[in-house]
């Protein structure tokens, strides 16, 4: 059991977070291509995986 001062993230499924308003289309469009169907994220994973895409160096 998780103790009080431990927070708890919720998680969300790949279509939640595209049809979130929290991310502009753009990231929308890009975490379509990354996000994996039928896996559930947290908000800080997806912010992860989006900073990871948008700084990685293109070959």
């Amino acid at each position: 059991m998780a103790k009080k001062d431990e927070l708890i993230e919720k998680v969300y499924s790949k279509l939640q977070i595209l049809q979130s308003k929290q991310f502009s289309a753009q990231q929308r469009d890009v975490l379509e291509a990354l996000l994996q169907d039928g896996a559930n994220y947290t908000k800080s994973e997806v912010i992860s995986i989006s900073e990871d895409f948008r700084t990685k160096e293109a070959k």
